[in-house]
């Protein structure tokens, strides 16, 4: 029986955008057909004994550059024995850097085709900050046998690296439209929160500068005399330091709370706090995480029925159609950021009318399932059955 192998550094229980992709396709594909290995992580053990897909797990090394390389060799030697003991025909690289020449090795060795997922900005010279990163990227996409990508400014881009388009495969991000549902604010997180009688914005994403989370706070000062306005961060990350400094700067402590990480299956009653969800994603140049390739959380906070606002950058347009869903804003502009939420919090039948308009699209056009099956007609080891 011929095998098909995901290699990710980002699979549950870790948080993120990717993570979610991973685990949300592979789980329709039949766990012997389709494998996955990625590192043992903290919780990995309690998550993997509930999942309805189990991968298998390697121990990483430590951090730093040299636990990065030892990981790397740990997952090479992993891929090593799938291949020569499992029958694997087929690789799916699920990080340009670090998975990606390992999927490039045994196509370049065995002919097996090395599927790359890309996520937008890879080609920049933000994330390909030193020429040796910048000549493994452009090896990685040049020569592996089919590239991923998640959003159609992420396939532009990729064209516009000089990939045919024959090789590109489009999977977008969906959501679960069962979990991700429209409902009542939950009362004890009202209560938590301090939110009873408060105009609610809310953002859930990982703490990064590309997020915009700084865009929005400085909206709230041009807002400050809205007393009743309130900014719930939803998320943990790197820039959270930053942010605190921020809202200290602008004297708007009483405005903000940092709510820190929420687990996924809590995600639904942070997303129904907000009477507005708002991220104005923007691309940073001085980061390797430079551009936001699509916003997954833009679908779940429309699937909650949420009008949204988005930054205009990357992905965001794909996931977000401007004036019907939400609106797309300039990401540097705070007075227009301003305008948009007080329109918005103003005129709540529009708010409505778009989040009714996001739970719609979702349904119609954002499912992992359908996703699944997309990728399906590609994959070089068929027939592989998708789960009901």
């Amino acid at each position: 029986m011929k095998r098909s192998l995901l290699l990710t550094n980002d699979f549950p229980p870790v948080i993120s955008g990717i993570s979610t992709v991973f685990y949300h396709v592979w789980k329709y594909f039949p766990s012997d057909r389709m494998l996955v290995l990625t590192p043992r992580v903290k919780d990995s053990v309690a998550f993997d004994r509930n999942a309805s897909f189990k991968p298998l797990r390697f121990r990483p090394n430590r951090e730093g550059i040299l636990g990065k390389i030892g990981s790397m060799c740990g997952m090479f030697l992993w891929t090593a024995y799938l291949v020569i003991f499992r029958n694997v025909r087929e690789i799916h690289a699920g990080q340009v850097l670090t998975s990606g020449p390992i999927g490039y090795f045994f196509q370049a060795v065995f002919g097996i085709p090395c599927f790359l997922w890309i996520y937008g900005g890879e080609t920049t010279s933000s994330y390909s900050a030193s020429a040796l990163k910048m000549w493994i990227v452009t090896r990685m996409v040049r020569k592996s046998a089919f590239i991923v990508t998640n959003s159609p400014s992420t396939t532009r881009e990729m064209t516009g690296f000089g990939i045919s388009r024959d090789r590109i495969i489009e999977i977008l991000p969906a959501v679960d439209s069962v979990l991700f549902t429209p409902g009542s604010p939950d009362e004890h997180l009202i209560e938590k929160y301090r939110l009873e009688g408060k105009d609610v914005l809310v953002t859930v994403s990982r703490l990064a500068k590309r997020k915009g989370h700084d865009l929005v706070l400085r909206a709230l000062a041009v807002l400050r005399e809205r007393k009743n306005l309130h900014y719930l961060i939803v998320g943990a990350g790197e820039d959270r330091a930053r942010l605190e400094q921020v809202v200290r700067e602008l004297g708007i402590e009483k405005m903000v709370t940092f709510a820190g990480r929420a687990e996924d299956s809590e995600l639904p009653l942070y997303y129904r706090l907000g009477d507005v969800y708002v991220m104005p994603n923007r691309e940073v140049f001085d980061e390797p995480d430079s551009v936001e390739g699509f916003g997954i959380s833009f679908i779940e906070a429309g699937a909650c029925g949420k009008a949204v606002i988005a930054g205009r950058s990357g992905g965001a347009g794909d996931a977000v159609e401007n004036g019907i869903t939400g609106y797309l804003i300039d990401p540097e502009n705070p007075a227009e950021c301003a305008e948009k939420i007080e329109y918005l919090l103003d005129h709540p039948e529009v708010r409505e009318e778009m989040g009714r308009r996001g739970r719609e699209r979702v349904e119609k056009q954002f499912t992992w399932r359908h996703r699944a099956e997309t990728l399906s007609g590609y994959l070089t080891v068929p027939p592989i059955e998708i789960r009901k």
